[in-house]
């Protein structure tokens, strides 16, 4: 019996920690207890989504930076976060920079509380309804505290903030959300060439080859990207191989790439990467493989577009979306082929 108790309660214990919300007084029903910054907000008992309260930030003049901020420590093992929050605006300033908005902000930190990456979870501007703004991240490497802020970053407006959460996701349920996908054939022209499609990976990784993740979480447009994750520095890619029309000369690729904790490999080239090869069949090349754009560290979502000229004799490219001997996860979205006579 005493048997059976013991692992009902390590069973319930564990499911408990499975979805423990990290933040403490999220709903602001203790005032900003917990909170740092409270000379710079308020507390709302008027305007709150949930309860009796809500946090509040104004600033007429001077868009300068305020904000609260709350840092809490991951706990071991913890392989995502869920990050979530309701915020109400009125009259935010667009500013020229997009970052400058009403904001909630996720800071992963090491022990010291010393940055190692940042994600925005909500960018608000203008004047908007209670709304929820939710997103899940992956718990980058070494990481071993959260730092929540919740701004006026660098612009004038009013914003509220309530029912903020820092939920834990366990791998298993990480993936039920953001699942593997299997690539299929890709699609044939009129003319019976395999012609580039899915570059915006709404159908997960149909024609694309290898194994890697979809994103619905963090992408550029649409409801999905790709994401390339490795804690070793190794090659891990996706890819898909087109033709090319007899007569085409040129050939353009434009997208989006963004960077998490990308740690650059041994040599200078060692990041992610997107690369085209040119073949003239499946084991000769017409060329050396060459880049299309290339990120490290950590970044926002980067556009990128360039052109080549076809090699002679190529008669089929191939683009890869890889980590190159690198760690660190790389996201891509919207990418795009133009063949030109």
């Amino acid at each position: 019996m005493k048997q059976f108790l013991f692992f009902s309660l390590l069973f319930l214990t564990t499911i408990t920690n499975a979805q423990t919300n990290l933040i403490k007084n999220g709903g602001f029903e203790s005032e900003l207890i917990n909170w740092r910054g409270e000379e710079i907000a308020s507390i709302s008992p008027y305007d709150k989504k949930f309860g009796q309260k809500s946090a509040l930030i104004n600033q007429f003049v001077g868009a300068e930076w305020k904000a609260l901020d709350q840092i809490v420590s991951l706990p071991k093992n913890t392989y995502a976060v869920e990050f979530s929050v309701w915020i109400k605006t009125e009259s935010i300033e667009d500013q020229k920079e997009a970052y400058k908005a009403g904001a909630m902000i996720a800071e992963f930190t090491d022990g010291s509380e010393k940055k190692i990456t940042s994600e925005n979870i909500a960018q608000v501007k203008g004047t908007t309804a209670w709304t929820n703004y939710k997103k899940t991240i992956k718990v980058p490497a070494d990481a071993k505290k959260i730092r929540i802020m919740l701004a006026l970053a660098q612009t004038n407006g009013s914003i509220y903030f309530d029912d903020v959460k820092a939920i834990t996701i366990s791998e298993e349920e990480y993936l039920k959300q953001n699942p593997i996908a299997v690539s299929t054939e890709s699609p044939k022209s009129d003319s019976g060439l395999k012609t580039f499609s899915n570059g915006n990976f709404e159908n997960n990784l149909s024609s694309w080859n290898g194994s890697g993740l979809i994103s619905t979480t963090d992408k550029k447009e649409g409801n999905a990207a790709s994401e390339i994750t490795s804690k070793t520095a190794e090659w891990k890619s996706i890819d898909q191989i087109a033709d090319i029309n007899a007569n085409d000369k040129t050939i353009e690729i434009s997208g989006w790439l963004k960077a998490k904790d990308i740690q650059q490999g041994k040599d200078s080239w060692n990041n992610g990467m997107l690369i085209i090869e040119f073949k003239k069949d499946n084991n000769q090349k017409a060329s050396e493989d060459q880049v299309i754009a290339a990120v490290t560290g950590t970044t926002d979502w980067t556009s990128f577009q360039k052109s080549f000229t076809i090699p002679q004799g190529a008669l089929q490219y191939r683009i890869m979306i890889a980590l190159s001997n690198c760690t660190g996860t790389l996201l891509a979205d919207n990418i795009e082929v133009k063949l030109s006579k």
